[in-house]
C-alpha cells in the first residue's frame, strides 16, 4: 500500500519507522515542523512528504490530537482519492468517529478511529522506535457502516508493525474505559508526586513508587486537551476511586485492623480475577455490545 503518516510525533514518527522495518509499503509522512520531516527522510523511515495534496493514497493515518484531526481532515478531504481509508489515533473519541466518518463518506472516503495502546512518558520524533507496538494493544471503533473489510484490512496492517491483541467497541465505551485504564492512572499519578514527602524519596522508593509516579512526567498538552475532551466519564471513575480510598481512609481512622485486612483481601482477589481474565481472552476481543455493570 501506499501510506501516509500525519504527524511524526512519538506515535506517527513510531508508525512510520515500524512500517519501514517490518513491511514493504510505502510510506510518505507530513509534519508541520520541517525539521522533523528532513531527520525522517534521512533516515530512511519515509519516502516523502506531502503537504497540502493527499490523493493517491490507499491508507492515510492522522496522529494529531482530537481538534488538530478534525482541522487537519476537514483542510484535505477534498484531495483525497476515492476509496482511501483515513484513521485517527486519538486518545478520546467523543463525536469525533461520527463526526469524521459523516465527512468522509461524502467523499467517497472511509473513516475508523483507532487507538494503539503503547506510548512513552516522552513525546515526540526522538524517541519514537519501530518496536513500540511488539505485544501492544489495538482499539479500533467502528460504526455499523463502516465496512467490514476496511476493519479487517486495518487490523492486518497493525498486526503487521507488532500489535497482538484487538478490541473492536463502540466510541461510547471506549471513552469510558480510557477513562479508567490510562486517564484515572495518569491523573493518580500526577497526584501523587504533590507529596511533599517526594523531595525526601531518593534511597527510600523502589519499584511500587516507580511505578505509581512513572506517567507522571506526561505532556500536559496532550494530556489536558485528552482530560477535557472525555471529563465526564473521567469524573465518574475518580468519584469512584475517592469513594474506594474513603474506604480506607475511615478504617484507619477507626483503628479497625479487620477492615483494612478486608479491604485488602477484596482488591487482591478483584486483581486475581482481572489477570484470571486476561489470560482466558482471545487475540480478538468484539465488544460492541457490551455494557459496563454499574454498582
Amino acid at each position: 500500500m501506499k501510506i501516509l503518516i500525519a504527524g511524526l510525533g512519538l506515535i506517527g514518527g513510531s508508525v512510520c519507522k515500524a512500517l519501514h522495518a517490518y513491511t514493504e509499503h510505502g510510506v510518505y509522512g507530513w509534519n508541520r515542523s520541517r525539521h522533523v520531516l528532513d531527520q525522517a527522510l534521512a533516515e530512511h523511515v519515509i519516502d516523502g512528504t506531502v503537504q497540502e495534496d493527499c490523493s493517491g493514497f490507499d491508507l492515510i493515518m492522522v496522529c494529531l490530537y482530537p481538534e488538530l484531526t478534525r482541522r487537519w481532515v476537514m483542510q484535505r478531504i477534498s484531495t483525497m482519492s476515492e476509496g482511501t481509508i483515513v484513521l485517527d489515533v486519538s486518545g478520546v473519541k467523543g463525536t469525533l468517529p461520527e463526526e469524521m466518518t459523516k465527512l468522509c463518506a461524502a467523499h467517497g472516503v472511509h473513516y475508523l478511529s483507532t487507538h494503539p495502546m503503547a506510548g512513552k512518558e516522552r513525546p515526540g520524533y526522538d524517541v519514537s522506535d519501530e518496536d513500540l507496538f511488539q505485544g501492544a494493544n489495538f482499539i479500533m471503533t467502528p460504526l455499523p457502516e463502516t465496512p467490514k473489510y476496511v476493519v479487517a484490512q486495518v487490523k492486518n496492517l497493525a498486526h503487521q508493525i507488532g500489535f497482538r491483541r484487538f478490541v473492536i467497541t463502540t466510541p461510547a465505551l471506549h471513552d469510558r474505559m480510557i477513562a479508567y485504564t490510562s486517564q484515572l492512572a495518569h491523573v493518580v499519578s500526577s497526584a501523587y508526586v504533590q507529596s511533599p514527602v517526594l523531595e525526601l524519596e531518593s534511597g527510600f522508593s523502589g519499584g511500587s513508587f516507580h511505578d505509581m509516579t512513572r506517567i507522571a512526567t506526561m505532556n500536559e498538552d496532550m494530556w489536558a486537551e485528552l482530560f477535557m475532551e472525555n471529563r465526564e466519564s473521567l469524573l465518574r471513575e475518580l468519584e469512584t476511586l475517592i469513594g474506594n480510598l474513603e474506604e480506607y481512609r475511615r478504617a484507619l481512622a477507626a483503628g479497625d485492623a479487620d477492615e483494612v485486612y478486608g479491604l485488602i483481601k477484596s482488591g487482591r482477589l478483584r486483581k486475581e480475577e482481572n489477570l484470571k481474565r486476561r489470560r482466558q481472552s482471545p487475540s480478538t476481543i468484539d465488544l460492541t455490545d457490551s455494557t459496563i455493570k454499574e454498582k
